[in-house]
């Protein structure tokens, strides 16, 4: 046991910069290839394998389905509200409101995810944000006030 925690030690800061880099990389792709969408949380001082979203205009249940029938995993919702389908009030707190924090998402890297996973995701996520949105009468509402 002493000898495991000696590795983790002195590999962890390695491990948390892969895992930094590609949770940014995950962020920056996100936050460029959709309109309305927002970092949850402060851009970097934040865990190096945690990126959360809010994404208007959809729910988060809808998203996890729609990404897991493509081998993505992820989580909607916080862990504290993840079985309620009521907006967490972590975000909440955070100033999001409820109908707002509906569209959460969360995902978690390891180190077996690639840059390529990442890449794979930033491929998969807009076509599914896009189809759950052209389905929400609330974001057609958004799109005939926007005019």
């Amino acid at each position: 046991m002493g000898k495991a925690a000696e590795l983790a030690r002195e590999r962890r800061e390695e491990r948390n910069r892969f895992l930094r880099e590609l949770r940014d990389h995950l962020v920056k792709g996100v936050i460029g290839r959709l309109e309305h969408v927002e970092l949850t949380g402060h851009p970097t001082d934040r865990l190096p394998w945690n990126a959360s979203f809010v994404v208007e205009f959809v729910e988060g249940e809808a998203m996890l389905l729609m990404l897991d029938s493509q081998g993505i995993a992820v989580s909607s919702g916080s862990a504290c509200t993840s079985r309620a389908l009521k907006s967490s009030h972590v975000l909440n707190a955070m100033g999001i409101p409820p109908e707002k924090s509906q569209g959460s998402i969360l995902f978690s890297l390891g180190l077996q995810n690639t840059r390529q996973d990442v890449d794979y995701l930033l491929e998969v996520f807009p076509p599914v944000v896009e189809r759950l949105r052209s389905m929400s009468p609330l974001y057609d509402k958004f799109l005939k006030e926007r005019g």
